[in-house]
């Protein structure tokens, strides 16, 4: 029996990827052959991919098994459509499409396709969300609720455990309150909420803070809201974004983590929120908005 596995990007330090990898990972260790097709690939992923292609000669084995992930449309959802495979559903949520479409047409064109197309997809032998959120989502549009569970994302606690970037780690402990956010910077997070929260923070009970943005960029237009926000408050010494177009390495990342005192994120849609977990194996109190997947993430352990 093969496990074969379909979804739009990989993508490394990407959620999706990571849960994709993780499931080849565990399916290869019990003993059966894994296959991973994508739309696209970064470099570093390429040689993971055997491109969708190589998927068609065994969409019609009914022994086989095709989990299918969808977060984005994206026109590999015909193979899932045609094949005769037993079909595993894994959905990580779309960011819906008002979110995005003051800044990106194409974007939002593609985020409401994917919205509009998922009741269609509702045939399979068993549909995933990677939160309670997503699996509710699921049945609203239509998945047989029997069919439905939970799969969270897994997390790489050896990953996290690796070797950070210690002159960075002396550099953020210089007796300031460090403030994180890890996540890319796009509209449904809402760093701008978070820039207004850290300025009356900074302005009125400690001076003597950091905020720590991490992660990257999307949008010309939604980084210039976000720098005007940072010069209209004149936090620019006080506001940091590192990586501001590819984002950091994983050792300044963990750097990041082992120096915070506090993660913040004002996002007002999530599938899940990695870096919520990602604090707790750092031991980062956490402090976010009550929105979509965010409380079942956190299961009460931040405020």
């Amino acid at each position: 029996m093969r496990i074969h596995q379909i979804c739009a990007r990989l993508q490394q330090g990407d959620a999706v990827t990571g849960q994709v990898l993780s499931i080849h990972r565990a399916v290869t260790s019990w003993g059966h052959e894994s296959c991973i097709y994508a739309t696209a690939s970064d470099e570093a992923m390429a040689p993971l991919n055997l491109g969708l292609k190589a998927y068609r000669r065994h969409m019609r084995s009914r022994e086989d098994v095709l989990i299918y992930h969808y977060s984005i449309y994206d026109d590999n959802h015909r193979l899932y459509l045609e094949s005769r495979n037993r079909k595993v559903f894994i959905y990580h949520n779309i960011t819906p499409p008002e979110f995005v479409e003051p800044y990106d047409p194409f974007l939002t064109a593609m985020c409401r396709r994917g919205r509009e197309l998922l009741p269609r997809l509702r045939r399979c032998h068993l549909a995933l969300g990677d939160s309670e959120y997503n699996r509710r989502e699921l049945v609203e549009a239509g998945f047989e609720e029997e069919r439905t569970g939970v799969l969270p994302i897994f997390l790489d606690l050896e990953s996290l455990g690796g070797d950070h970037n210690r002159t960075l780690v002396e550099e953020l402990r210089d007796g300031k309150v460090n403030i994180l956010f890890v996540g890319r910077l796009v509209p449904n997070k809402r760093l701008e909420d978070l820039l207004d929260v850290f300025a009356v923070y900074h302005r009125r009970l400690n001076a003597h803070s950091r905020l720590l943005i991490v992660g990257s960029t999307w949008s010309p237009a939604y980084n210039g809201l976000l720098a005007r926000r940072i010069r209209g408050y004149g936090l620019q010494g006080a506001v940091s974004i590192p990586g501001w177009s590819w984002g950091v390495s994983d050792r300044d990342l963990r750097a990041y983590y082992r120096s915070a005192h506090l993660f913040v994120t004002c996002s007002l849609h999530e599938g899940f929120c990695v870096p919520l977990l990602e604090s707790m194996y750092f031991g980062v109190p956490v402090l976010a908005r009550e929105s979509t997947a965010i409380p079942y993430t956190l299961a009460g352990a931040g405020v």
